[in-house]
């Protein structure tokens, strides 16, 4: 599953998740030379209201209730800079978007704050959503660049699992077959994740399965998340 790429991904201590530095996740002359795809842009569109609580933030006001994971660093900040709540407008979907705010650590035995019937992750928060989904059955979940591990080896380097154990009950490569809600998954064929995504994809037996070229930045997840968006919008919506 390209273990020697994710070797060298994995070199630094903190690297997943974050817009500035999963940049330079990807060498730099694939990206000059335009090999990881253009880059999504963000619409220039009134965007849905953003309420803060104390766990997160609110992005839009009515409609079925999706969680949404950020990336490793992230923050509620992280996803209106990526464009989230513009997107969201974008769609036209009637969605209300529960973010919630974590850390350095990885997502697991999260307990959400609030009900819901959908999940959206990145990265560190495609793992997230993807564990929830082990557990529970949803009506869409939306895999964006999922932070996977084939290995302890692998998922032991970044640091962010308290214990192998810890991350062996909730690495979603190891049960991704016990999915039963309907899966997208995302992710660009330079992103050193890309294998191991694409084995989720089909361990999951994902509805959508999307690996064109990208990388494990900004770029890329502006790009794909209105398909995203748009694939949970139609599955609450029945369309």
């Amino acid at each position: 599953m390209g273990i020697s790429r994710r070797t060298l991904l994995l070199g630094g201590a903190a690297l997943v998740g974050t817009a500035g530095v999963a940049g330079a996740l990807t060498p730099p002359g694939r990206r000059f030379l335009g090999w990881t795809g253009p880059d999504g842009v963000v619409p220039d569109v009134p965007p849905v209201p953003v309420v803060a609580t104390p766990w997160g933030a609110w992005m839009g006001t009515d409609g079925p209730v999706v969680l949404v994971l950020h990336g490793r660093g992230g923050s509620v900040a992280w996803w209106e800079e990526l464009g989230l709540p513009r997107f969201l407008a974008a769609s036209g979907s009637r969605m209300r978007f529960a973010v919630v705010n974590g850390g350095e650590d990885y997502w697991v035995g999260l307990t959400p704050p609030v009900p819901f019937e959908a999940a959206l992750g990145v990265s560190m928060g495609g793992f997230g959503v993807l564990d929830i989904a082990t557990r529970r059955a949803l009506r869409a979940v939306a895999a964006i660049s999922p932070a996977v591990f084939p290995s302890w080896e692998d998922a032991e380097r970044i640091n962010g699992f308290a214990s192998r154990e810890v991350w062996e009950a909730h690495e979603p490569l190891r049960r991704a077959s016990s999915i039963g809600s309907p899966v997208g998954v995302w992710c660009g064929r330079e992103d050193p994740f890309h294998d191991a995504a694409v084995e989720v994809a089909r361990s999951a037996r994902a509805e959508v399965g999307s690996f064109e070229h990208g990388a494990h930045d900004v770029g890329y997840w502006r790009r794909v998340l209105p398909e995203a968006v748009r694939f949970i919008g139609d599955r609450l919506t029945g369309r």
